[in-house]
């Protein structure tokens, strides 16, 4: 197919719409603990550098495909018109509301709604082996990582200029992996298998975007980290960011479907958390952040905003079908 001036928009749309939304799962934490520690152009050339890296090596090895291979169960509509660029403005509204949404479900399901029960099986997966794997984590021994973070933070003191490395490579990681897997929300716009000059204008203009991101500061869905213990903290968001990314590389390894990676960091997140609280009981001695509220109201909300996300998601892709059969006449 032709590129025709609605995919170029929806791919423009996408490109800043589904990183400023996963932002919050990918780079929230990366932003919060380097706000007044990094320069932001040097972020930005960090976060641009991996870009790079992992969008040619897809590009080469799926032969001009740089979604990796994710996108064989959603072809291109035979017309592609205007109404396949609501998706991602529907994805900006809900990301300034602060909703942690799905955006493969908003996007991906809007050109094949019928795979809405296998993405929503592979993304459900996902969050339980998260919730799990972080609970396992968090419960096992690093809720002793917390306490001695949470007991230094309130003391103001320094820590090791070693957790700065350590963070920037598990942010590195992370970012890889979400790419892998996310990359389809925004190539899906586009032909299959791209030439070596539409591949540069992609990653110029995705890299341009992750710019304005980080000049942002992440935007408004950073809410839902803060209320989230230790989540600004350096060594903490090292931890976090590598279980995070080991969630998405198993997936990953196990299926080459899409899933909403804002599930299974929800999962993840919700997991820790619930490790923390039941932890701090059983030694009677408070180390987790209780300005977020008690922990039904932690996990519940995050839970609750992101069913909304998914209900609307999948409401928003069903409606467009009789609006996309009636604009391809």
């Amino acid at each position: 197919m032709d590129l025709n001036i609605w995919m170029v928009v929806g791919f423009l749309l996408a490109a800043y719409s589904v990183v400023a939304n996963d932002s919050l799962q990918t780079l929230g934490t990366y932003i919060s603990s380097n706000r007044a520690r990094t320069p932001k152009w040097i972020q930005m050339s960090f976060i641009c550098a991996i870009t790079l890296v992992v969008l040619g090596l897809g590009w080469c090895i799926n032969k001009g495909d740089p979604a990796w291979g994710r996108l064989e169960h959603f072809p291109l509509p035979e017309t592609f018109t205007w109404v396949y660029v609501l998706p991602p403005l529907a994805v900006l509204a809900l990301t300034a509301w602060g909703a942690p949404v799905s955006t493969s479900f908003l996007v991906l399901t809007s050109f094949v709604p019928a795979n809405i029960g296998k993405l929503l099986q592979s993304s459900l997966s996902g969050y339980v082996l998260a919730f799990g794997l972080g609970w396992i984590v968090w419960w096992l021994g690093m809720w002793m990582l917390e306490r001695w973070v949470f007991q230094r933070t309130r003391d103001h003191q320094e820590f090791n200029r070693i957790w700065y490395g350590l963070q920037w490579c598990s942010t590195g990681f992370l970012w890889s992996m979400w790419m892998v897997q996310d990359l389809a929300n925004i190539f899906v716009y586009l032909p299959r298998s791209l030439g070596i000059l539409p591949m540069v204008l992609c990653t110029v203009i995705l890299c341009i975007g992750l710019c304005l991101l980080v000049v942002s500061g992440g935007g408004p869905i950073q809410g839902v980290l803060r209320s989230k213990t230790n989540m600004a903290d350096l060594r903490s968001a090292t931890v976090i960011d590598f279980t995070f990314g080991l969630c998405l590389l198993i997936k990953a390894s196990l299926s080459s479907f899409p899933l909403s990676t804002t599930w299974v960091f929800l999962g993840l997140i919700g997991g820790r958390e619930v490790a923390l609280r039941f932890k701090e009981q059983s030694l009677d001695e408070v180390f987790t952040n209780r300005k977020g509220g008690d922990l039904r109201q932690i996990v519940g909300n995050d839970i609750g905003k992101a069913s909304v996300g998914v209900l609307v998601s999948v409401l928003f892709a069903l409606g467009l079908q009789p609006l996309i059969a009636w604009s391809s006449g």
